[in-house]
């Protein structure tokens, strides 16, 4: 007897993995720069008071939002995953891995220099944000249900 190696609620009618909701929540982490930039557009009048809140830095903005790049690209690829597999296309499946990768890698270095400029003092957004990327690239790494998703997917 063939046995399911996730439970039936983990699949879609058409037999395939889906992802798991960490998985969604890690990118909207990693995407919380863009998050931020679009909530801030669309409360009109008040745009620069909020992004000047989260963002005090001018230039950590832009460099928020390209690091967050990645991330975006992987959750619509992801997103529009049934449309690409209509079409015959599969190789997307690997870009999906390595643009989280490459999300997760620069964000831990961009905090990690943000660190090494603050003098190591401790400051709350840091540490925040440097636990929440750590614990991204553990679970990516660790996670059974994102491993057979992603050999799922490319069959």
């Amino acid at each position: 007897m063939n046995k399911l190696p996730l439970p039936l609620h983990c699949y879609d009618q058409a037999g395939r993995v889906l992802p798991p909701k960490c998985f969604w929540l890690s990118c909207l982490f990693l995407t919380k720069s863009w998050l931020i930039f679009l909530g801030s557009v669309t409360i009109r009048g008040k745009e620069k008071a909020i992004l000047e809140f989260w963002f005090p830095i001018h230039h950590d903005l832009y460099i928020s939002l390209a690091l967050g790049l990645p991330a975006l690209v992987a959750i619509i690829l992801t997103s529009y995953r049934d449309k690409l597999w209509s079409m015959g296309q599969t190789l997307w499946v690997y870009w999906v891995w390595g643009l989280i990768s490459i999300a997760i890698l620069a964000q831990f270095f961009y905090l990690l220099n943000r660190l090494v400029d603050a003098q190591f003092n401790y400051h709350h957004a840091l540490a925040m944000s440097m636990a929440g990327v750590i614990l991204i690239s553990v679970y990516m790494l660790r996670s059974q249900h994102i491993r057979i998703m992603l050999q799922d997917w490319k069959r």
